[in-house]
């Protein structure tokens, strides 16, 4: 046998997916959103400094498998501007009360707004018409606003729509019917009255009065942290491994938003692959980055290549991992369009091994931490898996629903593309 082929063996061998090995990705992983999403990192948001424990769990990982730090240790502080809402949370419409996170939301973008407050019902005509506009905002004093906007799709209709409730948070609080599912978020302003968003049946046109207590406390520089660590490899280019660790938190001390999909399970893929590359030493040094603020628009990854720890033009590739915790129907790869020879190793891997149900192709979009390096001309991939459950920025999205169906697969395919990329 000849060296050559040897070697090609050892290799094959190394980056087969056994089923042994499968097990342990799987059980591994497990571990890994088990420990993200519990209560005691309080989603990893910006309440009871869960962002911070979730940073010191990942620096720990990284220890422990031997990843070494850029600077004197594994953290890259950055500072933002976040709004929280740390205290129990009420909210009843005519006394019947709501359960937060269940019944209703609260925009975000919220102020406060505590005692009860009659409802004044809008309809578009009642805020768009010049006419009936001002006779509207003129009975909204010491009043809330309860607005019965039809359900829409059409994207210039609903951005309308977010202005006029923009507006009139300013004047009082705002109540609205949820169209689909609650579905929350993280904002860095915040306006001087909350909008709270209702699910089902329980707000109609003859709702007559909403009680509140509701206190949201601005975050004037937060401060995060982005975590890194590193592989020493055999050239000076870099590979950037990320995966936001970020989450929604807490919505008041009721409502726990764990993100067990978005993104502890990313955060997991990147641990696994981050500990296979510490004990096989790779072609590019090997960056593994778990980004804070992601959920506050990208922060953190911004923050990434404004600080220029590695230089752009040094990033071989940047393999952005968000939303890893199903598969059944195979995975999405953004911005596939604008790198088609990176996509078509992806492709060409999956097709040999038969792993993924499918590799679809996506064209670039903004809406993950690949997009800074995009921006920078830095070659990326955002990948997140298809298929299974749908739970998303709801406090449905937890460890015990999320089937992990195809982590050991992706895995694979994952770890055989960085380590045979050219």
């Amino acid at each position: 046998m000849s060296l050559r082929t040897l070697a090609i063996l050892t290799l094959s061998w190394c980056l087969g997916a056994t089923a042994q090995e499968a097990d342990h990705v799987r059980g591994t992983a497990r571990k890994y959103v088990k420990n993200l999403t519990a209560p005691a990192l309080h989603g990893r948001g910006y309440v009871m400094n869960g962002d911070g424990l979730a940073a010191e769990w990942i620096a720990q990982q990284f220890v422990g498998m031997g990843l070494k730090p850029l600077k004197a240790d594994h953290f890259q502080p950055f500072q933002f501007n976040v709004n929280t809402f740390p205290d129990s949370m009420r909210v009843s419409l005519d006394g019947r009360s709501l359960t937060a996170g269940v019944d209703f939301i609260v925009d975000p973008a919220s102020g406060s707004a505590n005692g009860t407050f009659n409802l004044v019902h809008l309809t578009p005509a009642d805020v768009l018409d010049p006419a009936r506009r001002s006779m509207s905002m003129g009975v909204l004093s010491g009043h809330a606003a309860c607005l019965h906007f039809p359900a829409t799709t059409d994207a210039d209709t609903l951005r309308l729509y977010g202005e006029v409730e923009r507006e009139l948070m300013y004047f009082g609080p705002v109540v609205k019917q949820a169209q689909g599912k609650l579905t929350w978020g993280v904002a860095q302003e915040a306006r001087p009255f909350p909008l709270i968003e209702v699910a089902g049946a329980a707000l109609t046109d003859s709702t007559e009065s909403i009680t509140l207590n509701v206190r949201n406390v601005m975050r004037p520089r937060h401060e995060a942290r982005n975590v890194l660590g590193w592989v020493k490899g055999r050239s000076n280019k870099w590979v950037v491994v990320g995966a936001h660790y970020d989450h929604l938190g807490r919505m008041g001390s009721e409502a726990l938003f764990p993100g067990a999909n978005d993104n502890a399970s990313g955060v997991a893929m990147m641990l696994a692959l981050a500990e296979w590359f510490a004990k096989h030493k790779p072609k590019y040094n090997m960056l593994f980055v778990a980004f804070a603020g992601e959920e506050a628009g990208l922060v953190g990854s911004e923050w990434f290549m404004v600080d220029r720890l590695v230089q752009a033009s040094q990033i071989k590739l940047m393999l952005n991992l968000d939303i890893l915790g199903t598969g059944d129907d195979g995975i999405t790869v953004v911005n596939a369009t604008a790198q088609p020879k990176l996509f078509d190793q992806l492709v060409a891997i999956n097709g040999e091994r038969k792993l993924l149900a499918q590799v679809k192709a996506r064209g670039p979009a903004c809406n993950s931490d690949h997009c800074p390096f995009v921006k920078r001309n830095v070659p990326a991939l955002f990948v997140y898996t298809m298929g299974g459950i749908a739970a998303y920025h709801d406090v449905l999205d937890r460890e015990e629903t999320l089937p992990l169906t195809e982590f050991a697969d992706l895995y694979a395919l994952l770890k055989e593309f960085l380590t045979i990329l050219k």
